[in-house]
């Protein structure tokens, strides 16, 4: 709330430094009436392609159509005073887009800024200034470049409701060392990472952008980025994970995120990214959905479903507050909720299911919030036929599944005291039911569960038993 206040009022003493200058139009050689202009003058500037820029005064350019193009080792515009206004402008072909460098006050609002080498619009060692509505698309895909727009050794800026798409590697990036920035309502898709955050980038707001669709990661934090607040975010469909922590990135709070559909993780978190705050995420539909090689992370309020592996923890991690605040939804909890209190002893109904969910020989949920939780594959109706047979003879078995995803292998197996025993049965589809028949003639005599294993086009794996079945000797024939 600092950073946007302090925006606010530069905008508005700014707006306020306009008031009292000159109105000028231009519609030829740009930088001679830059460098003509006094300090709060407009420069309404026409229809037409203008040569590269420098603004070394506080002025408002105002773009009605105007395009600037420079070189491609050129900056199109460089803004080196204070207080600078440039809006409605395309800008591009050049080395650097718009490019800050060791200023304050500016604000840069509702330019197209494209096809640049490097940065589309960048901030260099530059503070207290307003990035907002600009369309900073397909920069840095050639040569050396990478960014949509760039913020280094830059504080206290508001970045918001801009687009940054299809940029070489990043929509917004942070490196090193910008704290204390705004990032809010900005659509960066179709990039490698929507957001990449690198080396010391500690307290920034990270809120309602869309970070989806990126060919690595929606968000990433690595290297020592610290104390960032990252909320009501959306992170979906990216390539491998929604949202990355890596690096002794710590004390981070995510909260209140949608992270949906997501290749390889929903969220990561690695490499000594310790104490970081996972709360009230919606958190669904990927491979993993919480990949934890990090400790001390508390994680509760979440809804985890729909994930091929809902959790992996491989640290020591808190997974649910004290009751009554309680730990997570997860879809597959299949536990019942009849008893109540922070024992889960008292009789009655608290919301919380009644044994904990169990994530890791560590890591335990012990208080499993109750909502809708459903198997990705259940089985709704099951049959053996006959339940007792002679070695050699098969048995029917039909099952009727449903699944959320398209099933692509269904098997059934015997298994005895919890061994694999001999032989198994593919099952189709017939109608409703999956069918098959199990020959018993590899078994010995005795008693055998026959299970039953299902894999979806996500990879989600169920293993269920379907019932027991007697196998006898046949008279005067043992299968030795």
């Amino acid at each position: 709330m600092r950073t946007i206040a302090f925006c606010i009022l530069s905008a508005a003493l700014l707006i306020s430094s306009f008031a009292n200058g000159a109105t000028i139009p231009v519609s030829s050689n740009l930088q001679a009436a830059i460098d003509a202009a006094s300090p709060g003058d407009t420069l309404q500037v026409a229809r037409g392609v203008y040569d590269k820029i420098t603004i070394e005064k506080s002025l408002n350019l105002v773009g009605n159509g105007a395009v600037i193009r420079a070189g491609n080792r050129d900056a199109c515009v460089n803004i080196d005073a204070n207080g600078v206004s440039i809006r409605g402008f395309t800008v591009r072909d050049g080395f650097y887009g718009i490019k800050l460098n060791s200023v304050s006050g500016c604000i840069v609002s509702n330019n197209t800024v494209i096809y640049c080498t490097q940065p589309g619009i960048a901030l260099i060692l530059s503070n207290g200034n307003t990035i907002i509505g600009n369309n900073a698309s397909f920069n840095g895909i050639v040569g050396e470049g990478w960014y949509g727009i760039y913020l280094s050794n830059s504080n206290d800026n508001l970045i918001t409701n801009n687009v940054a798409y299809g940029n070489g590697a990043y929509g917004i990036n942070l490196f090193p060392s910008c704290r204390n920035n705004t990032i809010s309502g900005n659509v960066l898709q179709g990039n490698m990472y929507g957001l990449y955050m690198f080396t010391d980038c500690s307290k920034n707001r990270i809120e309602k952008n869309d970070l989806s669709r990126n060919t690595n990661s929606g968000l990433d934090l690595r290297i020592n980025c610290t104390d960032n607040l990252v909320i009501n975010n959306t992170m979906q469909d990216n390539k491998v994970a929604g949202l990355t922590l890596m690096e002794d990135s710590g004390q981070n709070t995510i909260s209140g995120n949608m992270i949906r559909g997501n290749g390889r993780y929903g969220l990561q978190i690695q490499s000594r990214s310790d104490g970081n705050t996972i709360i009230y995420n919606n958190i669904s539909d990927s491979q993993t959905g919480i990949f934890l090689e990090s400790s001390q992370n508390e994680i509760y309020g979440n809804t985890i479903s729909d994930n091929v592996i809902q959790a992996d923890d491989r640290g020591i991690n808190r997974w649910n507050a004290k009751f009554p605040q309680g730990g997570n939804l997860w879809s597959d909890y299949q536990g019942q909720d009849a008893m109540q209190g922070p024992e889960q002893k008292a009789p009655g109904k608290d919301g919380f299911g009644d044994v904990p969910y169990r994530i890791s020989e560590t890591g335990i949920d012990q208080y499993p919030i109750m909502g809708v939780q459903v198997k990705q594959i259940a089985i709704l109706a099951k049959e053996l036929t006959p339940g007792k047979a002679r070695v050699g003879d098969a048995v029917a078995i039909k099952a009727k599944l449903k699944s959320k995803y398209d099933l692509l292998q269904i098997t059934a197996r015997a298994y005895q005291d919890g061994q694999e025993a001999q032989g198994y049965c593919r099952l189709v589809l017939s109608g409703d039911f999956y069918q098959g028949d199990f020959s018993t003639a590899l078994l010995e005599p005795g008693r055998y569960d026959i299970v039953l294993s299902a894999k979806d086009g996500r990879g989600y794996e169920l293993q269920e038993t379907l019932g027991e079945v007697e196998v006898t000797a046949r008279r005067g024939f043992t299968s030795s």
